[in-house]
């Protein structure tokens, strides 16, 4: 896949009701230039995969299969190529829909945890609770922010968070109350609605506060978010605040994952197309 391909990319995003723009589909070619793959027949692309290498493991995503074509195996062949792209003892990871599941759980591939996607359209008039109070991210917060997302997350992604911040700085924020940075959340503009997240937090009130925060910030915006399963007093924060559950998801991967991070830490992700 080249840069002259992102087009082709948009449309099979849009064929789908995938939420992912042109910037995120720069930014797989722009981090990985040979990341990403296409599947073409009769001169059209019927079909996409990318890679996104982050260290010790490689995130697998943007699997897209024209609706014209699917059936004839080219998402299974695109899935096939995108995994030779990845080096030896480098684990895959991937975030999969329940159909998805089944695929990769034959390929090898394990659960790690389970995840909801969320959305929030109208909101309901909340009553403010006492606790730690967030603020929008400033440039002295990075080094901080990075030591954290490492831990977290298992790998350094500092480029894709650099550039969350800076095309949509209103959803940079952190929680710094006390000795040290608490938690941290970005965000970033989508086609259906936006999406929030990684959000990076050291408990539940933490994280309702870089929430209520950024959701102050943008009344007016539809916003999607995807929590793992296990934050169970995050995900009643989330009711309460008028989010649903549109549908899960599960992070799996595959061989020895030696830098699994800390996901009692991880109250979003990014997205399963960036982990």
């Amino acid at each position: 896949m080249t840069m002259a391909d992102v087009p082709a990319g948009l449309r099979l995003c849009r064929a789908a009701r995938w939420n992912q723009t042109e910037r995120d589909w720069r930014h797989f070619l722009t981090a990985a230039p040979d990341g990403a793959l296409v599947a073409e027949e009769g001169g059209n692309v019927v079909g996409t995969v990318a890679t996104l290498p982050y260290g010790a493991f490689t995130w697998i995503s943007m699997v897209l299969v024209d609706p014209a074509a699917r059936g004839k195996g080219v998402g299974t062949t695109l899935l096939h190529r995108g995994l030779e792209l990845i080096p030896d003892g480098v684990s895959p990871r991937l975030d999969a829909t329940p159909a998805g599941e089944v695929l990769y759980r034959k390929l090898g591939f394990a659960g790690e945890y389970g995840l909801e996607r969320w959305f929030l359209d109208a909101r309901s008039p909340r009553i403010a609770l006492p606790g730690p109070t967030a603020r929008q991210l400033q440039p002295g917060d990075w080094p901080a922010i990075q030591e954290m997302d490492l831990r977290a997350f298992g790998a350094s992604r500092a480029d894709l968070l650099q550039r969350l911040a800076a095309e949509a700085p209103e959803y940079a924020r952190v929680v710094d109350d006390g000795p040290g940075l608490r938690g941290y959340l970005f965000g970033r503009h989508g086609h259906v609605r936006d999406h929030l997240g990684p959000m990076v937090a050291a408990g539940q009130e933490t994280a309702r506060a870089l929430l209520d925060s950024c959701l102050a910030s943008v009344p007016a915006r539809a916003v999607f978010m995807d929590v793992p399963d296990d934050q169970q007093a995050f995900r009643r924060f989330l009711l309460a605040a008028g989010f649903a559950v549109e549908r899960p998801f599960l992070r799996m991967h595959r061989g020895i994952l030696s830098a699994p991070g800390q996901p009692s830490l991880v109250y979003g992700i990014a997205g399963p197309e960036f982990g």
